[in-house]
């Protein structure tokens, strides 16, 4: 079940705002290099089952892979929420990374997202920081 908060609002004529049900709000990210070979993939908005941009973040990661980029961050600052299959994919990422030798860090994740993954114990598998900096060694 997706949290009301994750999903998008909509305006009805008195104004007040209702979930619309079933559709999540869009995951945009984008990709950034920073220093020594480290690329940073910022994440906003929602790592939630229904997203489509999952499966595009998984294929993102592919891609750099495939262009020799092992140095990889993923900033979620602006990322509000997220359930066990954002969880799933960011798990899919990490195995992709560490199977081409290469190595991925989290940072600016809020304590909502740091809650999550506790339960998941994500936070077991990878390093997570609190800026950018400090994952890319500065």
């Amino acid at each position: 079940m997706i949290p009301h908060r994750c999903l998008l609002q909509r305006n009805n004529r008195e104004g007040y705002q209702e979930p619309s049900i079933g559709y999540p709000i869009p995951m945009p990210f984008e990709t950034r290099e920073i220093g020594s070979g480290i690329t940073v993939v910022m994440m906003a908005g929602s790592l939630v089952l229904g997203c489509r941009d999952l499966e595009l973040l998984e294929t993102t990661v592919k891609n750099l892979l495939k262009q020799d980029h092992k140095q990889i961050v993923f900033d979620l600052s602006a990322l509000n929420c997220a359930d066990s299959s954002g969880m799933g994919v960011l798990i899919s990422c990490l195995t992709q990374i560490k199977n081409s030798g290469g190595d991925l860090g989290m940072v600016g994740a809020n304590p909502r997202i740091q809650k999550v993954f506790r339960l998941a114990r994500i936070d077991d598998l990878l390093a997570t920081y609190p800026l950018v900096a400090k994952s890319a060694g500065g």
